[in-house]
């Protein structure tokens, strides 16, 4: 979990603010669009109601044509009702129930002619309607209420659809996960559309800073699992988590922060992380520089599923450094750098750059172009010089990846890492975050063993809890005999093979064990943080479902596994499920 704050030593506060149990408001109610059309379209009903009892009245009242069976030709209320309604709707079948008089059929044109000019009012009327930006505005936020309202299985509500919140998106639709977006930009929730995504994303246009609009988009809603507040708006952050903390005390918030100020108030309201990027870089960029295999390790597991191990980069030794900054980035990373120990210097870019006397050099000015300029200069001039690049805009990420300096900052991609970590398996970030700490030696050794079992892609973060309904099986074997955990990680086909898994921690109550051995005996209730792949899982299941399966891979004999074979050799089965004993 990020640092709620610059000094490291801090802790987020335990405490609840929340008092009083307040409803969660809900920004738009169901029947806005039907009031809205209620006022708009008010004089062309009016107009068109008036036409039709105007028609209908003279139609009665006109003289007719005298009928053969002695009637006056007159037409009651609901014929005249009836020739207007096939009349103005253009139907037309003719004059009914007999001929008309020659003052009823210039009473018909009449009305026609008032009708068709009521008709093209009225359209035009709906036309300027479905344009009205209000009455659209409404149409789509009932239309995403509705949905909203209708999603039953945990989502999580990400504010701020910029890259990182794009990013964390497709992180969290690729494992299944549902998404809703709230965005102040129309043009960014529009983008959901065409970001092809496994599942339907809903996307809410609104301010987050007001209740309504994250009571809008599920807030309130039971199967609401999570917030992450990752808008460039430190305010709107901040207010996302206050929300939260007061409304929904209990649920889950992750938040960007990057001034001291911003994090220090966002501590106060107890968010599950908050993640200062400018903060977290100076760790990594020491953890590269000191503990290398470290650095390697942390990274290839924070990356997407798949990605290749990294060849680890062996620096020289760095002691005084070079901040070139025009915000508050510099300080922060300056601070960093001293408080490890290093000689750090601070430097407007505006001015001139000397780098003669300093091993590294860090471009951090708040333009993408300033900073790759000042780096090609580094470069030509001082080409053994460790070098490190901000970037602010994605879209220049290309540009960087061909320069390949030595070290990139890229605040939106840290940021998105650590949220989709903290929120997927919150248990791996802590252990990352140990690994900071960790001897690189160890690092090293691990990361052996991860590629050994894995391969080289970087594995899939789960996790798995003992339990009669999450693990079968293992319950109800576990009620009978002991059962270790190398069991859970052997193949269901060749129990001398290991499955693409690998056990992480192992949490029993109060108790962590990481990296635990094989033979570590299990209980129930135990929880087991493990990283592999996608078929390393699918073989697990076996295990944990079926009984004759967990049977082979403890034990390394067979059982049978139909009903009638079951039934033939009755006192093997029992042999190798004994009763529990009293």
């Amino acid at each position: 979990m990020a640092r709620p704050t610059g000094r490291r030593n801090r802790r987020l506060r335990s405490r609840s603010l929340h008092v009083a149990e307040v409803a969660i408001p809900a920004e738009v109610p169901n029947t806005t669009a039907i009031f809205i059309v209620m006022r708009k379209m008010r004089q062309p009903l009016l107009l068109l109601i008036g036409i039709a009892a105007v028609a209908v009245i003279g139609l009665t009242l006109m003289p007719g044509d005298p009928q053969p069976d002695g009637t006056s030709g007159r037409l009651n209320a609901f014929e005249a009702f009836y020739v207007f309604s096939i009349t103005a709707t253009t139907i037309g079948y003719g004059e009914v129930p007999h001929a008309f008089s020659v003052y009823q059929r210039w009473w018909v044109v009449s009305f026609i002619y008032m009708s068709v000019i009521g008709w093209a009012y009225t359209i035009a009327r709906l036309m300027f309607l479905f344009n009205d930006q209000a009455f659209r505005a409404a149409r789509t936020s009932q239309a995403v209420r509705r949905t909203i309202s209708h999603i039953r299985q945990p989502f999580t509500i990400i504010v701020g659809y910029g890259y990182i919140g794009r990013t964390i998106a497709q992180a969290l639709d690729g494992l299944g996960r549902r998404v809703v977006v709230l965005d102040l930009k129309a043009d960014s929730v529009e983008r959901l559309a065409t970001d092809l995504l496994r599942q339907e994303v809903p996307g809410v246009c609104g301010d987050a800073r007001n209740p309504s609009a994250l009571g809008l988009a599920g807030l309130g809603q039971p199967d609401c699992t999570a917030v992450i507040a990752v808008t460039g708006d430190e305010e709107v952050n901040l207010q996302v988590v206050m929300t939260c903390s007061l409304l929904r005390p209990r649920l889950p918030v992750i938040a960007r922060a990057s001034g001291p100020a911003t994090t220090h108030a966002m501590a106060d309201f107890a968010p599950t992380a908050i993640i200062n990027p400018f903060d977290e870089y100076g760790n990594y960029l020491i953890l590269a520089l000191r503990r290398p295999y470290a650095f390697r390790l942390i990274t290839w597991l924070m990356a997407g599923t798949g990605t290749s191990l990294p060849p680890v980069q062996i620096h020289p030794e760095v002691t005084t450094w070079l901040v070139i900054a025009d915000g508050p980035f510099g300080a922060e990373i300056a601070a960093d750098l001293r408080r490890e120990g290093y000689a750090a210097t601070v430097v407007d870019p505006a001015g001139e750059v000397e780098c003669a006397d300093v091993d590294a050099v860090i471009a951090g000015a708040e333009s993408d172009t300033v900073n790759l300029a000042l780096a090609a200069h580094v470069r030509t001039t001082h080409p053994r010089i460790f070098l490190a690049v901000r970037q602010q805009s994605h879209a220049h990420l290309p540009l960087l990846d061909a320069f390949a300096p030595d070290s990139v900052f890229f605040p939106p991609r840290l940021v998105a890492q650590q949220a989709v970590a903290n929120l997927i398996t919150p248990r791996l970030w802590s252990f990352i975050r140990e690994l900071m700490a960790a001897d690189d030696d160890a690092a090293r050794d691990l990361t052996t063993r991860l590629v050994k079992r894995l391969g080289a892609g970087s594995p899939v973060a789960t996790r798995m809890w003992i339990t009669d309904t999450g693990t079968p099986a293992v319950a109800r074997w576990l009620a009978r005999r002991p059962l270790e955990l190398g069991a859970l990680f052997r193949s269901p086909r060749d129990r001398t093979q290991l499955i693409a898994a690998y056990p992480l921690m192992l949490i029993r109550g109060p108790e962590i064990i990481r990296l635990p051995a094989e033979t570590q005996e299990l209980r129930r209730g135990d929880e087991i943080v493990m990283v592999g792949t996608h078929t390393g899982f699918a073989d697990q299941n076996g295990c944990l479902f079926d009984d004759s399966t967990l049977f082979y891979a403890a034990t390394g004999r067979d059982i049978p596994t139909s009903g009638v074979w079951r039934l033939l050799t009755r006192q093997r089965w029992r042999d190798a499920f004994p009763p529990a004993e009293s």
